[in-house]
């Protein structure tokens, strides 16, 4: 297993989050097993430290509207990737699992990908920013732009202020192009046009 050595936890830098598939294992055909022997032991996030201070600033960023940064995963180990993508496709084909997961590049594996949420600072919940029954299509950046019904806009409209705060603090747009998926990138230009 290649894991980055300067990991460091996000919640002891006073950031919000919870790794995905600690708690999503069962709904990808994964077993407990699976992630335990992949180096996945607890819920608690990692990512690089090289990136911390820049995700306590985006954080502190956020709270001036009323949110707050969550982040929903950081590093994850090529094990976890490798077994992630065995049962993805066995549960959903590869042609849907490609859609997805960036198997070729793995970038949380580097500790400087995070995927990331809005956290409603009033409400100490999950702000959505896409309606779950619009599927997977609605995990990548336009999927409503040009829709005219206010629910629509108002998700595009909360897209891009999260894209747009990330890319100011040197975050990019992963390969595959999701709203939540940023890999910490400072060398290359936005990759984003609103």
């Amino acid at each position: 297993m290649n894991t980055p050595k300067d990991l460091v936890y996000i919640d002891e830098y006073g950031l919000l989050g919870s790794n995905y598939y600690w708690y999503k294992y069962e709904t990808h055909g994964i077993t407990k097993g699976d992630i335990l022997q992949a180096g996945l032991t607890n819920e608690r996030v990692q990512v690089s430290k090289s990136i911390i201070d820049i995700l306590v600033s985006i954080d502190q960023d956020f709270q001036k509207n009323g949110y707050r940064l969550y982040i929903k995963e950081g590093h994850r180990s090529e094990d976890l990737y490798n077994i992630v993508y065995k049962r993805r496709v066995a549960k959903f084909g590869k042609e849907v699992t490609d859609t997805i997961l960036n198997i070729k590049d793995m970038p949380h594996s580097s500790g400087l990908a995070v995927d990331i949420a809005l956290w409603d600072k009033e409400t100490n919940k999950e702000i959505y920013l896409r309606r779950k029954e619009d599927g997977v299509p609605a995990f990548f950046v336009h999927f409503y732009q040009g829709r005219e019904d206010s629910e629509s806009r108002g998700y595009q409209d909360l897209q891009d202020y999260t894209i747009g705060v990330m890319m100011r603090y040197g975050f990019r747009l992963g390969s595959k192009r999701e709203y939540f998926h940023f890999n910490y990138q400072l060398d290359l230009p936005e990759n984003y046009d609103e």
